[in-house]
């Protein structure tokens, strides 16, 4: 009979993944469609320079939306243990704390943000011309304010997460990206050229509108796990929190990585130059999207099976991953070669692209990826220290090799230093999992 029940599970649990990489795929197709309409429809808006300025804020903006603490993914986690224990009460108690502290923590966390914007001279750090766009602190200001209202509304997105149903996350998401272009394109017709500040508002409060509509009709089908006041439990926090934290300490470090480069492009460079990096990355980052359907379903699989003790399903689904890499390399090397007949038709000949950092953005989204491949695994499992200290160590050492990237190579000088420092996070996600998986796994390595 045990046999059987674990037999059932496995299949569940394959099945599950298949279905939502499936749906998955249907959906950040759509949102790859969108991505590709957004920059020509944001560069007709406002034109390259603003629009470098507006994808330089909407980094930044990135940055502040983390800053959930990490609970996002600690409550991904928790739920999925519950879940797989067939624990419902205290799956509706970590929805019900999570919701609680977030909504608390939004407040003072707005204050913060705005806070450090204005006690900041965030026209010279952008590089950003005050005659040219004089609405720069309004717009942060407003957008920040909206953000803080996605604190608490997509940790819906976060439940889905937790109940392996990645698919609906991400449709959450393209539908708010979808709003948001359509949105631009009314105003366009109606307005022609925009300012900084209405598309920043467009841009920020449509994926409000999606996340406020799904709620009800998130707990209308999940009763189960409706947060309530009176289901807080005190125990609970510190779970959530030691956990989350390393999340959000990694999220935070990762961020810094990935998305710094705008600040840095713009401060050391020029607005101008953000535009065509952003090109270039948002091509790239169709095959990251591409490879990030197949593992995101993993995170939440792989936290059942461990629950479970379910090692061989672990190493068999990874296995298969391997396969998946190696063509996503041929994938990525192929766009790498037809990228500027890709350029020409996506935005036309008016934005200059180098030919070097097409390159340098192919070899850091290999990196990238074959990165994600275990991270995933080691997300579900739990075990992510490691992960964060080499991944602030990262963010530490890349600073420095930016800033002498871009005085010796330009904009591809800064890919260069993010694709070097990524390697060290690639290398021990992969040894940590060898150790994890084979039992011989001790010290800093379980941890």
């Amino acid at each position: 009979m045990l046999n059987k029940s674990r037999l059932l599970s496995i299949e569940k649990r394959s099945s599950r993944t298949i279905l939502n990489i499936a749906a998955s795929f249907l959906i950040k197709g759509w949102a790859g469609i969108i991505q590709i309409i957004l920059v020509p429809l944001i560069l007709l808006c406002l034109g390259e320079y603003i629009a470098g300025i507006w994808l330089t804020v909407s980094s930044l903006l990135v940055w502040v939306e983390s800053f959930d603490l990490g609970l996002g993914n600690g409550l991904r986690n928790k739920l999925a243990e519950c879940v797989a224990k067939n624990d419902w009460h205290s799956a509706r108690q970590a929805v019900s704390t999570t919701f609680i502290i977030i909504a608390i923590l939004v407040i003072p966390l707005i204050i913060i943000a705005l806070g450090i914007l204005f006690n900041i001279d965030i026209y010279n750090i952008l590089n950003v011309d005050r005659t040219i766009v004089s609405d720069l602190h309004t717009t942060i200001t407003a957008t920040i304010i909206v953000i803080g209202f996605t604190f608490i509304l997509k940790i819906v997105g976060n439940i889905y997460l937790g109940l392996q149903l990645p698919a609906i996350n991400n449709l959450l998401v393209v539908l708010g990206q979808s709003l948001a272009a359509l949105g631009l394109y009314i105003f366009h017709l109606y307005f022609g050229t925009l300012t900084l500040l209405q598309v920043a508002l467009i841009s920020t409060i449509a994926p409000v509108m999606v996340y406020t509509c799904a709620y009800p009709i998130t707990f209308h089908f999940y009763k189960s796990l409706r947060p309530s006041w009176h289901l807080f439990e005190k125990k609970m926090v510190n779970e959530l929190f030691t956990k989350g934290m390393q999340f959000f300490v990694l999220q935070v470090a990762g961020i810094i990585l990935f998305l710094s480069s705008n600040v840095l492009i713009s401060s050391l460079l020029s607005p101008a130059e953000v535009t065509p990096y952003q090109i270039v990355y948002r091509y790239f980052s169709f095959a990251t999207m591409l490879f990030g359907i197949l593992v995101t379903p993993l995170w939440t699989a792989a936290t059942d099976a461990y629950t479970k003790q379910d090692f061989v399903w672990i190493r068999n689904v990874t296995k298969r991953m391997k396969y998946c890499f190696l063509l996503f390399v041929i994938l990525i090397i192929i766009m790498s070669q037809v990228a500027p007949y890709i350029y020409r038709i996506w935005v036309g000949e008016n934005v200059f692209i180098n030919p070097a950092l097409t390159f340098m953005m192919s070899i850091y989204t290999i990196i990238l990826i074959y990165s994600l491949y275990f991270a995933h695994i080691l997300f579900g499992i739990g075990h992510i220290r490691l992960q964060m200290y080499v991944t602030l160590a990262e963010a530490v050492v890349f600073f420095p090799l930016a800033i002498i990237g871009a005085k010796v190579g330009g904009t591809p000088g800064i890919v260069a230093a993010l694709s070097f420092v990524n390697i060290f996070c690639a290398v021990t996600n992969t040894i940590q999992y060898k150790k994890i998986i084979t039992g011989t796994a001790s010290g800093i390595w379980i941890k």
